[in-house]
């Protein structure tokens, strides 16, 4: 059993106990909960301690003098691989031993029951660093996984009072590597963030790792850039905010760090963008707590939405409502490069941009084909679009489950990423077909057959072959935009619109 979380601290409980941490447990004798019940007991945790007890209750304890301390604790592991195994694989167990051995005449807080806990793991991540043991390499991604999620429990609770009570003077979150050391462990934390990301980077090498659904994968990397994912953040306590490591204190409310914005970017191009995660992309593309892009989001979408209205009242009514949907279509595009310029990579990768770029070659080749396709499409003219676009979705499916997503988020996801693409080849074709080809192509005299119109003329009639073209267009650009995927080596379709990163194994 890993016992009941300490009151107050039923979240950390859940975080540190679950995950990727289900996966690796299948591995385990069947009767692992009594295993760790007998092997870490509260006279463990005392004894484990000792050392580190010994300096943390000095007036002035150093952190060259907890060091040592937790070096020694960590020597303690020796011999007691049970003992080690618990504290990786079963953290909630020995988060639930604290509280009875902590010497208070009150119900300890959450962050005295989460110091002791901090202790208690990085003694086991020293003891791994340091020891000879190569039948242990397999923990050391669990190991970097703890570290990462302990240290990093007082940063999500900001603003907390349980946490850091204002006016408070000597606490616990100060005195963990020695008086004083706030700076220190949010250093360390910055670290261990680091590190367990490089894990997760290839996370397909570790055979813990290997084995965990896809899901569990993608909380964990969520948990990374959040405080509390699957939380709405209009919940000011409880809701998820982007997880920052700054030294500024809980009291306070800091902006996103340099290193929390690099990691963002790399998760988010590694991780999200493959999976085909686009709300949870578009929720990061806000760095701040205020909706930064949210007018210009908006401004986009009814830009977008005003063209295919347009376009939808050409297709039965004569006049101008073409050239003003291809304006609109262009409007919407104007507005993304402003968003890319003023807001940077953050706001251009919500938009999959590749897929624009490459529809619109395929664009250029279809212009360059007889005019048939658009002034005496084939009777049965309707099988070829759906064709094209049932072999672009099925292969996004293949895409992102080849991935790792499972069954059904990879059809969501699939169809979210193909209703974006089917959208950008709507307005390019628009933008494409009647604003810049159909220039090229002056009206004639002999417009008014169906099998004589030039593009020009095509969309000023009402026989309903303008909306062939467009879809005939829509469908063609956006099998291009899909297939012309193998042809970016390594990128996904999703991937950022650039082709250079300055990132170790970028």
């Amino acid at each position: 059993m890993t016992g009941l979380p300490p009151p107050g601290l039923e979240a950390f409980h859940h975080r540190i106990d679950s995950g990727i941490l289900t996966a690796a447990r299948t591995a385990r004798p069947d009767d692992w909960p009594e295993r760790d019940t007998t092997a870490f007991t509260t006279a463990d945790v005392l004894t484990l301690l000792d050392p580190v007890r010994d300096v943390a209750d000095r007036t002035n304890a150093t952190t060259a003098g907890m060091n040592k301390a937790l070096d020694a604790a960590a020597r303690a592991f020796d011999g007691h691989r049970d003992r080690l195994l618990t504290v990786l694989l079963s953290p909630g167990h020995v988060l639930s031993l604290i509280p009875p051995v902590l010497d208070t005449a009150r119900p300890p807080t959450p962050p005295e029951v989460w110091r002791w806990m901090c202790w208690i793991t990085e003694a086991a991540v020293r003891h791994l660093r340091t020891g000879n043991d190569l039948s242990l390499r397999l923990l050391h991604p669990l190991a970097d996984r703890l570290h990462f999620l302990v240290l990093s429990e007082p940063l999500r609770h900001r603003g907390d009072a349980a946490w850091y009570p204002p006016g408070a003077v000597r606490h616990p979150l100060d005195a963990v590597y020695g008086t004083g050391s706030w700076h220190v462990l949010t250093d360390t934390c910055a670290h261990a963030r680091r590190t367990w990301l490089s894990r997760l980077n290839t996370y397909q090498s570790h055979p813990f790792l290997a084995q965990a659904p896809a899901d569990r994968i993608e909380t964990e990397l969520l948990l990374l850039l959040l405080t509390n994912p699957g939380q709405p953040a209009a919940q000011p306590r409880t809701g998820s905010r982007p997880l920052s490591t700054s030294w500024k204190p809980l009291t306070d409310d800091p902006p996103a760090t340099t290193e929390d914005l690099a990691v963002r970017a790399d998760i988010v191009a590694g991780h999200l963008l493959p999976r085909f995660r686009l709300i949870q992309v578009a929720r990061l593309a806000r760095p701040g707590h205020p909706p930064r892009h949210d007018h210009l989001r908006l401004a986009v979408l009814a830009a977008a939405t005003t063209a295919v209205g347009l376009a939808c009242r050409g297709a039965f009514s004569p006049g101008a409502w073409f050239m003003q949907a291809a304006v609109a279509a262009a409007t919407a595009y104007a507005l993304l490069g402003i968003g890319a310029v003023w807001h940077g990579t953050g706001w251009s990768a919500q938009w999959l941009l590749r897929f624009p770029a490459a529809a619109m070659l395929g664009l250029f080749a279809l212009v360059a084909l007889p005019p048939d396709w658009w002034s005496a499409p084939h009777p049965r003219w309707a099988w070829a679009p759906a064709a094209l676009a049932a072999a672009a979705f099925g292969y996004l499916v293949v895409e992102v489950r080849n991935h790792g997503v499972g069954r059904g988020p990879a059809l969501r996801r699939a169809a979210g990423v193909f209703a974006a693409g089917t959208v950008h080849a709507f307005l390019l074709s628009l933008i494409v077909l009647v604003a810049i080809a159909g220039t090229y192509t002056q009206a004639r005299p002999d417009d008014a057959g169906p099998n004589t119109l030039s593009l020009h003329g095509l969309w000023h009639h009402t026989t309903g072959a303008a909306w062939q073209a467009l879809a005939l267009a829509t469908a063609w650009s956006l099998a291009v935009g899909v297939f012309s995927q193998i042809l970016w080596d390594d990128r996904p379709i999703t991937a950022s619109l650039a082709h250079l990163t300055w990132r170790d194994g970028g």
